[in-house]
């Protein structure tokens, strides 16, 4: 086995990353997109990831990130791990324990102290992240409600998101962040490139409040025929907090939706209404480990902060 990097990838080559980002995760990360990332954002390692080859055939990946993260004693870039995948005939073969070392090497030669990924507990990759020195440090909470009988009516100053809302809600994300601790994003212009990429559609995924002047609070919705999931809510008061809550519940109409993430834990007077059903975590978690020792899940969770209250944890931060 040896391994590839993103420009070294032949064209049969990139049929198989396609085949396998397909089998692992139902969907596709065309090249082209990752070709916008690179030319408009530093969000991608310069070698982009890692690519476990055979005999002229992939048979694993991963994909890795470097982003800012603030820490009680200042910002730095970590590693973030993304769409670790391995061809299911070549599973249970150690191709992503393998994929992974070689991360860590990379990212231990290029003064990355730590390397970080989001997983499910229930799957068996968890596991493997354990032993390879990996520690959950955060699992979002949930707030839910079944269906409303009466949806309430929309809020005067809110509508679904446009292009030209971007640059603004990325500012407004940024002010509010100011003084919180994790994955505070500056105002670069990555929503217009997600945009852009095909990965954010404004009016189906923002809910903007938004007086003729000025921003007054967003709101990053996913939703399906069956549900509404909101992660991402800031809002400049809690009157406008109310308002994009509500708004989410209308688009909800006439199925269940839920909120997670820092929003639930920020303002959690606003859900103590009849009707909602609570829990302090979910199954997905978010996991670090060092790249130069071991260390403990208490002083995982001492160094990311994960336990102050002034960490902030939003959709977007997930990776």
């Amino acid at each position: 086995m040896r391994f590839r990097t993103f420009d070294e990838l032949t064209p049969s080559m990139e049929a198989d990353r396609l085949l396998i980002h397909l089998a692992s995760f139902g969907g596709s990360l065309p090249r082209l997109s990752i070709d916008l990332w690179r030319r408009r954002t530093k969000s991608l390692a310069e070698y982009v990831g890692v690519f476990a080859e055979e005999r002229g055939r992939l048979l694993g990946q991963t994909f890795v990130l470097r982003i800012p993260y603030t820490f009680r004693d200042g910002t730095e870039l970590v590693s973030g791990i993304v769409a670790v995948g391995t061809r299911p005939d070549r599973g249970r073969a150690g191709v992503a324990r393998a994929v992974l070392e070689e991360v860590h090497r990379r990212e231990r030669e290029a003064g990355i102290r730590f390397s970080t990924l989001w997983t499910n507990r229930s799957w068996g990759a968890h596991r493997l992240y354990e032993e390879l020195g990996y520690r959950d440090i955060y699992s979002s909470p949930w707030i839910a409600r079944g269906p409303s009988r009466l949806a309430p009516r929309r809020p005067s100053a809110a509508r679904p998101g446009r292009t030209e809302d971007l640059a603004d809600i990325e500012r407004l994300h940024a002010r509010e962040a100011e003084g919180r601790l994790g994955f505070l994003r500056e105002a670069n212009g990555y929503l217009a490139v997600a945009a852009a990429a095909g990965e954010l559609d404004p009016a189906k995924e923002l809910i903007v409040l938004k007086d003729p002047s000025q921003l007054r609070g967003y709101a990053l919705v996913d939703s399906n025929p069956h549900r509404t999931l909101c992660g991402e809510l800031v809002a400049t008061s809690g009157a406008a907090r109310r308002a994009l809550i509500s708004e989410v519940r209308r688009r909800a109409k006439r199925t269940p939706f839920a909120f997670q993430h820092t929003p639930v834990t920020d303002a959690p007077e606003l859900f103590r209404q009849k009707g909602y059903s609570t829990v302090p975590c979910g199954w997905y978690v978010f996991m670090a480990r060092p790249l130069r020792r071991t260390w403990s899940p208490g002083a995982a969770v001492s160094q990311f902060a994960t336990d102050d209250r002034r960490f902030l944890c939003m959709a977007g931060d997930r990776f």
